[in-house]
Protein backbone atom coordinates (compact mmCIF):
# COMPACT_ATOMS: atom_id res chain seq x y z
CA UNK A 1 0.00 0.00 0.00
CA UNK A 2 1.22 3.58 -0.66
CA UNK A 3 2.76 5.33 2.32
CA UNK A 4 0.48 7.95 3.83
CA UNK A 5 1.77 11.46 3.19
CA UNK A 6 2.98 13.41 6.21
CA UNK A 7 2.39 16.78 4.56
CA UNK A 8 -0.75 18.83 4.18
CA UNK A 9 -2.67 20.26 1.24
CA UNK A 10 -4.16 23.74 1.16
CA UNK A 11 -6.59 23.95 -1.76
CA UNK A 12 -7.93 27.44 -2.43
CA UNK A 13 -10.94 28.50 -4.48
CA UNK A 14 -9.07 31.47 -5.97
CA UNK A 15 -8.94 35.22 -5.25
CA UNK A 16 -7.65 34.66 -1.72
CA UNK A 17 -7.14 37.85 0.24
CA UNK A 18 -3.57 39.07 -0.45
CA UNK A 19 -3.94 42.62 0.83
CA UNK A 20 -1.18 43.30 3.38
CA UNK A 21 -3.74 45.39 5.25
CA UNK A 22 -6.40 42.66 5.08
CA UNK A 23 -7.10 39.51 7.10
CA UNK A 24 -5.12 37.21 4.77
CA UNK A 25 -6.59 34.22 6.64
CA UNK A 26 -5.52 31.70 4.00
CA UNK A 27 -2.06 33.11 3.37
CA UNK A 28 -1.44 33.15 7.12
CA UNK A 29 -2.35 29.44 7.21
CA UNK A 30 0.15 28.82 4.41
CA UNK A 31 2.82 30.83 6.20
CA UNK A 32 2.16 29.03 9.46
CA UNK A 33 2.66 25.66 7.77
CA UNK A 34 5.91 26.79 6.15
CA UNK A 35 7.42 28.44 9.21
CA UNK A 36 7.03 25.25 11.23
CA UNK A 37 9.92 24.02 9.11
CA UNK A 38 12.39 26.37 7.39
CA UNK A 39 10.05 29.19 6.17
CA UNK A 40 11.07 28.66 2.53
CA UNK A 41 8.30 28.54 -0.08
CA UNK A 42 8.57 27.92 -3.80
CA UNK A 43 5.97 29.74 -5.91
CA UNK A 44 5.37 27.75 -9.11
CA UNK A 45 3.96 30.04 -11.80
CA UNK A 46 3.76 27.52 -14.66
CA UNK A 47 -0.02 28.00 -15.01
CA UNK A 48 0.01 31.74 -15.67
CA UNK A 49 1.02 33.76 -18.73
CA UNK A 50 2.13 36.61 -16.42
CA UNK A 51 4.65 34.89 -14.15
CA UNK A 52 6.59 38.02 -13.20
CA UNK A 53 3.51 40.02 -12.24
CA UNK A 54 2.00 37.13 -10.26
CA UNK A 55 5.28 36.47 -8.45
CA UNK A 56 5.52 40.15 -7.48
CA UNK A 57 1.97 40.14 -6.12
CA UNK A 58 2.63 37.13 -3.91
CA UNK A 59 5.99 38.51 -2.80
CA UNK A 60 4.18 41.63 -1.56
CA UNK A 61 1.47 39.55 0.13
CA UNK A 62 3.90 37.27 1.97
CA UNK A 63 6.56 39.89 2.78
CA UNK A 64 5.32 40.54 6.32
CA UNK A 65 4.56 36.87 7.07
CA UNK A 66 8.17 35.75 7.59
CA UNK A 67 8.24 33.70 4.38
CA UNK A 68 11.29 33.37 2.15
CA UNK A 69 9.54 33.25 -1.22
CA UNK A 70 11.36 31.87 -4.26
CA UNK A 71 9.56 32.12 -7.63
CA UNK A 72 9.99 29.11 -9.87
CA UNK A 73 8.78 29.75 -13.41
CA UNK A 74 8.62 26.54 -15.40
CA UNK A 75 7.76 27.24 -19.03
CA UNK A 76 8.60 23.85 -20.56
CA UNK A 77 9.27 20.19 -19.87
CA UNK A 78 12.96 21.03 -20.12
CA UNK A 79 12.58 23.50 -17.24
CA UNK A 80 10.77 20.84 -15.19
CA UNK A 81 13.75 18.52 -15.67
CA UNK A 82 16.36 21.13 -14.78
CA UNK A 83 18.40 20.05 -11.74
CA UNK A 84 18.66 23.62 -10.43
CA UNK A 85 14.86 23.84 -10.29
CA UNK A 86 14.63 20.48 -8.55
CA UNK A 87 17.10 21.66 -5.91
CA UNK A 88 14.92 24.71 -5.20
CA UNK A 89 11.98 22.40 -4.52
CA UNK A 90 14.11 20.15 -2.31
CA UNK A 91 14.76 23.07 0.05
CA UNK A 92 11.11 24.20 0.29
CA UNK A 93 8.80 23.75 3.25
CA UNK A 94 5.85 24.75 1.06
CA UNK A 95 5.17 24.54 -2.69
CA UNK A 96 2.50 26.93 -4.02
CA UNK A 97 0.84 26.53 -7.46
CA UNK A 98 -0.72 29.76 -8.74
CA UNK A 99 -3.78 30.21 -10.93
CA UNK A 100 -3.91 30.24 -14.73
CA UNK A 101 -4.42 27.15 -16.89
CA UNK A 102 -4.41 23.81 -15.08
CA UNK A 103 -3.46 21.92 -18.26
CA UNK A 104 -0.20 23.85 -18.30
CA UNK A 105 0.53 22.50 -14.82
CA UNK A 106 -0.06 18.85 -15.65
CA UNK A 107 1.41 18.90 -19.16
CA UNK A 108 4.62 20.70 -18.25
CA UNK A 109 5.26 19.29 -14.76
CA UNK A 110 3.49 15.92 -14.64
CA UNK A 111 5.88 12.97 -14.07
CA UNK A 112 8.94 15.21 -14.37
CA UNK A 113 11.86 15.31 -11.90
CA UNK A 114 10.32 18.50 -10.46
CA UNK A 115 6.99 16.78 -9.91
CA UNK A 116 8.58 13.70 -8.37
CA UNK A 117 10.49 15.97 -6.00
CA UNK A 118 7.28 17.77 -5.02
CA UNK A 119 5.67 14.43 -4.19
CA UNK A 120 8.67 13.35 -2.16
CA UNK A 121 8.61 16.62 -0.22
CA UNK A 122 4.87 16.23 0.38
CA UNK A 123 5.28 12.70 1.69
CA UNK A 124 8.12 13.91 3.92
CA UNK A 125 5.97 16.65 5.47
CA UNK A 126 5.98 19.69 3.17
CA UNK A 127 2.80 21.64 2.44
CA UNK A 128 1.47 21.75 -1.14
CA UNK A 129 -0.82 24.67 -2.00
CA UNK A 130 -2.93 25.32 -5.08
CA UNK A 131 -5.21 28.24 -5.91
CA UNK A 132 -7.72 28.46 -8.78
CA UNK A 133 -6.11 26.42 -11.59
CA UNK A 134 -3.59 25.21 -9.02
CA UNK A 135 -6.53 23.95 -6.94
CA UNK A 136 -8.10 22.14 -9.89
CA UNK A 137 -4.81 20.34 -10.55
CA UNK A 138 -4.61 18.94 -7.00
CA UNK A 139 -7.33 16.33 -7.55
CA UNK A 140 -7.16 12.94 -9.22
CA UNK A 141 -9.46 14.12 -12.00
CA UNK A 142 -9.56 17.77 -13.00
CA UNK A 143 -12.05 19.90 -14.87
CA UNK A 144 -10.29 21.65 -17.75
CA UNK A 145 -13.26 23.23 -19.52
CA UNK A 146 -16.99 23.68 -19.36
CA UNK A 147 -19.50 26.47 -19.03
CA UNK A 148 -20.73 27.59 -15.64
CA UNK A 149 -24.43 27.48 -16.49
CA UNK A 150 -26.53 26.41 -13.52
CA UNK A 151 -28.38 24.01 -15.85
CA UNK A 152 -25.50 21.96 -17.16
CA UNK A 153 -25.41 20.17 -20.53
CA UNK A 154 -23.99 16.70 -21.00
CA UNK A 155 -21.44 17.60 -23.67
CA UNK A 156 -20.20 20.79 -22.01
CA UNK A 157 -17.56 19.24 -19.76
CA UNK A 158 -13.89 18.52 -20.47
CA UNK A 159 -11.95 16.39 -17.99
CA UNK A 160 -8.33 15.30 -17.68
CA UNK A 161 -6.11 13.55 -15.11
CA UNK A 162 -4.84 15.83 -12.34
CA UNK A 163 -1.72 15.64 -10.19
CA UNK A 164 -3.56 13.29 -7.78
CA UNK A 165 -2.46 14.84 -4.51
CA UNK A 166 -6.10 14.36 -3.44
CA UNK A 167 -7.16 11.02 -4.97
CA UNK A 168 -10.75 10.10 -5.83
CA UNK A 169 -11.82 13.72 -6.06
CA UNK A 170 -12.57 16.51 -8.48
CA UNK A 171 -12.13 20.17 -7.46
CA UNK A 172 -13.88 23.23 -8.90
CA UNK A 173 -12.86 26.75 -7.84
CA UNK A 174 -14.54 30.22 -7.94
CA UNK A 175 -17.57 28.12 -7.11
CA UNK A 176 -20.53 30.23 -5.97
CA UNK A 177 -19.17 33.28 -7.78
CA UNK A 178 -19.38 31.54 -11.17
CA UNK A 179 -22.43 29.35 -10.58
CA UNK A 180 -20.64 26.03 -10.96
CA UNK A 181 -22.90 23.63 -9.03
CA UNK A 182 -24.24 22.07 -12.25
CA UNK A 183 -20.74 21.69 -13.66
CA UNK A 184 -19.42 19.96 -10.55
CA UNK A 185 -22.45 17.67 -10.27
CA UNK A 186 -21.96 16.68 -13.90
CA UNK A 187 -18.30 15.93 -13.26
CA UNK A 188 -19.17 13.72 -10.28
CA UNK A 189 -21.87 11.92 -12.25
CA UNK A 190 -19.28 10.92 -14.86
CA UNK A 191 -17.59 8.84 -12.16
CA UNK A 192 -19.39 8.79 -8.79
CA UNK A 193 -16.26 7.40 -7.13
CA UNK A 194 -14.91 10.95 -7.27
CA UNK A 195 -15.97 13.27 -4.47
CA UNK A 196 -16.81 16.72 -5.80
CA UNK A 197 -15.37 19.73 -3.95
CA UNK A 198 -16.61 23.17 -4.96
CA UNK A 199 -14.61 25.93 -3.23
CA UNK A 200 -15.65 29.57 -3.13
CA UNK A 201 -13.21 32.43 -3.63
CA UNK A 202 -11.15 33.45 -0.56
CA UNK A 203 -11.94 30.00 0.87
CA UNK A 204 -9.77 26.91 1.25
CA UNK A 205 -9.72 23.39 2.55
CA UNK A 206 -6.77 22.25 4.66
CA UNK A 207 -6.22 18.51 4.17
CA UNK A 208 -4.06 16.69 6.69
CA UNK A 209 -2.75 13.13 6.22
CA UNK A 210 -5.31 12.55 3.44
CA UNK A 211 -7.97 11.71 6.04
CA UNK A 212 -9.97 14.87 6.66
CA UNK A 213 -10.13 18.53 5.83
CA UNK A 214 -11.20 21.70 7.58
CA UNK A 215 -12.56 24.86 5.97
CA UNK A 216 -11.00 28.32 6.34
CA UNK A 217 -11.81 31.65 4.72
CA UNK A 218 -14.80 33.84 4.02
CA UNK A 219 -16.89 31.56 1.78
CA UNK A 220 -18.22 28.01 1.65
CA UNK A 221 -17.16 24.60 0.42
CA UNK A 222 -19.74 22.45 -1.37
CA UNK A 223 -19.23 18.68 -1.22
CA UNK A 224 -21.03 16.62 -3.88
CA UNK A 225 -21.12 12.90 -3.04
CA UNK A 226 -22.16 10.78 -6.00
CA UNK A 227 -22.04 7.42 -4.21
CA UNK A 228 -25.77 7.65 -3.54
CA UNK A 229 -26.78 8.54 -7.12
CA UNK A 230 -29.68 6.31 -8.21
CA UNK A 231 -29.94 7.58 -11.80
CA UNK A 232 -28.16 9.84 -14.27
CA UNK A 233 -28.72 10.35 -17.99
CA UNK A 234 -25.07 10.85 -18.99
CA UNK A 235 -24.86 7.58 -20.91
CA UNK A 236 -28.30 7.83 -22.50
CA UNK A 237 -28.92 11.26 -23.99
CA UNK A 238 -27.46 13.70 -26.52
CA UNK A 239 -24.60 16.05 -25.77
CA UNK A 240 -26.81 19.15 -25.67
CA UNK A 241 -29.35 17.67 -23.23
CA UNK A 242 -29.50 18.90 -19.64
CA UNK A 243 -27.72 16.66 -17.14
CA UNK A 244 -30.24 14.82 -14.98
CA UNK A 245 -29.10 13.29 -11.68
CA UNK A 246 -31.16 11.68 -8.92
CA UNK A 247 -30.28 11.29 -5.23
CA UNK A 248 -26.83 12.88 -5.13
CA UNK A 249 -25.85 14.06 -1.65
CA UNK A 250 -24.64 17.64 -1.06
CA UNK A 251 -23.01 19.15 2.03
CA UNK A 252 -22.31 22.88 2.49
CA UNK A 253 -19.51 23.76 4.89
CA UNK A 254 -18.38 27.13 6.25
CA UNK A 255 -15.28 28.24 8.13
CA UNK A 256 -14.49 25.93 11.03
CA UNK A 257 -16.37 22.98 9.54
CA UNK A 258 -14.55 19.71 8.99
CA UNK A 259 -15.12 16.69 6.75
CA UNK A 260 -14.04 13.05 6.98
CA UNK A 261 -12.80 11.99 3.54
CA UNK A 262 -12.83 8.28 4.36
CA UNK A 263 -16.40 8.23 5.66
CA UNK A 264 -17.57 10.97 3.26
CA UNK A 265 -19.35 12.72 6.11
CA UNK A 266 -19.13 16.10 7.84
CA UNK A 267 -17.56 15.99 11.29
CA UNK A 268 -19.79 17.36 14.01
CA UNK A 269 -18.31 20.50 15.63
CA UNK A 270 -17.89 18.74 18.99
CA UNK A 271 -15.82 16.03 17.28
CA UNK A 272 -13.76 18.19 14.92
CA UNK A 273 -10.79 18.40 17.28
CA UNK A 274 -10.46 14.67 17.72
Amino acid sequence: MPTQAKGRLIIIGGHEDRDPEGERTILKEVASAATKSNNRMVLITVATEMPGQVADEYATAFRSLDIELEPLDIRSREDACDEANVRKIERAAAIFFTGGDQLRITSQIGDSPSFRCIRERYHAGATVVGTSAGAAAMSGTMIVGGTSDSSFRIGALDMAPGLNFLPDSVVDSHFAERGRIGRLAGAVAQNPRNLGLGIDEDTAIVVEREKRFRVIGSGAVYVVDGSTISYSNLAEQHADDIVTIHAARVHILGQGSAFDLSERLPIEPADSGR
